[in-house]
Parts: structure tokens; sequence; C-alpha cells
């Protein structure tokens, strides 16, 4: 439990320290979609250059607009985005 919430504020703090440095408009969006039911939120695990990667994961959690504005979003299945 202790680590899962160490964790989900690691998560919080990244996402936070995004969108205060960053002026998303214009930037792209990558999101893998996850499979599975229920909430979901997102987790970004990368950017560079005007991109963001982010990743569907279970759960409650921040969803792309708490990013930011993105100019173009794309949305891609786990296969889509390993090939």
């Amino acid at each position: 439990m202790k680590s899962t919430l160490i964790s989900r504020l690691k998560q919080l703090e990244r996402a936070e320290c995004f969108r205060r440095k960053q002026d998303t408009a214009g930037w792209e969006a990558f999101v893998v979609l996850g499979d599975f039911d229920g909430e979901r939120h997102l987790e970004m695990t990368g950017s560079d250059g005007g991109r963001c990667w982010f990743q569907e994961r279970p759960g409650p959690g921040p969803q792309l607009a708490d990013f930011g504005p993105f100019a173009s979003i794309l949305y891609l299945t786990p296969a889509e985005a390993e090939a």
C-alpha cells in the first residue's frame, strides 16, 4: 500500500511539474490505450520536442485535459504503439 501511494504521488508531481513548465498548445499527444474496463487515468511516459506520450492506467487520476491543450491527439492500441 505504501509503495503504491508513493508511486501515485510521484505521478501527480510529474504531471504538476509538466503543467507549470510547458505550454502544450501546438504539441502532439500520443495515448496508448489500455485493455480493461472501468475508470481509467493517464500517466505521462515521456516527452520530446513537442510530443508527449501517455499510457492509460486503471483507476482514478488525471485525464488528458489536465496536462493542457494539444494541437493533435493520436490514440494507439498497444500493438500500434510497438510497431
